[in-house]
C-alpha cells in the first residue's frame, strides 16, 4: 500500500511514522524547526489521516512494508526514521526488514512489546469508540495518558489540546483503530534487534506511563548501536511537549550519525 505522505524542507530525509490513532499532524511541532535543516517526510499509516484503512488487522512487519513500498515510490532510497509509539515497532521492523532504506533510526515513546497495562488502556479506548462516546470526552479520558503532570498545571494548553483533537480533519474511526490496535496487540521486535545495525536514538520521557523508561532503555541495550535517553518532566507525547529538546536532540543526532559516517 502507499501510504499518504506530507513534504517540507530541503536536506537529509527525515522520515516520520506516528503512532497509535495519530496522524502526520502529531509531528506539527518538529515543522518549523526542522524542516530549516533538512526535508521532513511525515506518513500517515492504514487508517489514519487520508490513508485508507486495511480490510483487517495491521501489523507492525505489514506496515513496515507499506512504508518501504511508499518510500520507493517518492523516490527516497534511505531516510532517517522517526517512529512513534506504534509508529516505533514498525520503525524497528522497517530496519530489520529493509536495512537499506535505514540511514538511522529515533525510537521515540516505544518497546519491543507492550506491556499488559498498556494494552489494557488500548483496549479501553477502543471500547470508548465503540460505545461512541464524544470526541470531548474521549479527549478528556485520553490526555492523562500521554501528557505530564506539570502540562496540567495550564488550563488553557489543555483546552487547546482537546480542541485540536476535537476539530481533527481526520477523526479515525473504531474500526480503523482496532485494525491498528490489533498491531500493538502483535508488537514483539525482540527477536529482530540483533538484525539491526542502524545507529540509533531512543527517546523516552520520564513520566511516560504506556511506554515507561525502562522499556525505552531495554530496547537500546538490545541494539547493536543504540542510545538511550531520558527527557525529564515529559510523557508519551514528549515530541510535541517537549518539541524545543525533542528536535535538538534529533537534530543533533543525525548531524552526529552523517558526521561519522
Amino acid at each position: 500500500m502507499i501510504l499518504h505522505a506530507e513534504s517540507c524542507g530541503q536536506g537529509p530525509v527525515l522520515l516520520f511514522i506516528p503512532g497509535l490513532g495519530a496522524d502526520h499532524l502529531c509531528w506539527d511541532f518538529q515543522v518549523p524547526e526542522l524542516s530549516r535543516h533538512f526535508r521532513l517526510v511525515r506518513l500517515d499509516l492504514p487508517g489514519a489521516g487520508p490513508s485508507p484503512a486495511l480490510p483487517g488487522p495491521c501489523s507492525c512487519p505489514g506496515m513496515a512494508g507499506d512504508v518501504a513500498e511508499t518510500m520507493q515510490h517518492l523516490g527516497i532510497p534511505s531516510a532517517f526514521v522517526v517512529g512513534h509509539s506504534l509508529g516505533g515497532g514498525v520503525a524497528q521492523c522497517l530496519a530489520a526488514q529493509s536495512p537499506e532504506r535505514v540511514a538511522g533510526l529515533v525510537l521515540v515513546g516505544t518497546a519491543s512489546s507492550l506491556e499488559p497495562r498498556t494494552l489494557e488502556v488500548l483496549e479501553g479506548w477502543l471500547a470508548w469508540m465503540q460505545e461512541g462516546l464524544s470526541r470531548e470526552a474521549f479527549a478528556r479520558g485520553f490526555l492523562p495518558w500521554i501528557l505530564s503532570r506539570r502540562f496540567f498545571e495550564n488550563r488553557l494548553a489543555v483546552a487547546e489540546a482537546t480542541r485540536l483533537y476535537v476539530e481533527s480533519p481526520w477523526p479515525q474511526p473504531a474500526q480503523a483503530f482496532a485494525s491498528q490496535l490489533a498491531a500493538c496487540r502483535g508488537l514483539q521486535t525482540t527477536g529482530l534487534l540483533p538484525k539491526i545495525q542502524a545507529p540509533t536514538l531512543v527517546l523516552t520521557g520520564a513520566e511516560d506511563l504506556l511506554t515507561p523508561p525502562a522499556q525505552g532503555r531495554d530496547l537500546a541495550s538490545g541494539l547493536a548501536r543504540g542510545r538511550f535517553v531520558q527527557m525529564p518532566d515529559l510523557a508519551h507525547a514528549c515530541m510535541g511537549e517537549g518539541a524545543s529538546l525533542f528536535n535538538r536532540l534529533v537534530g543533533d543526532f543525525v548531524r552526529e550519525v552523517q558526521l561519522s559516517a
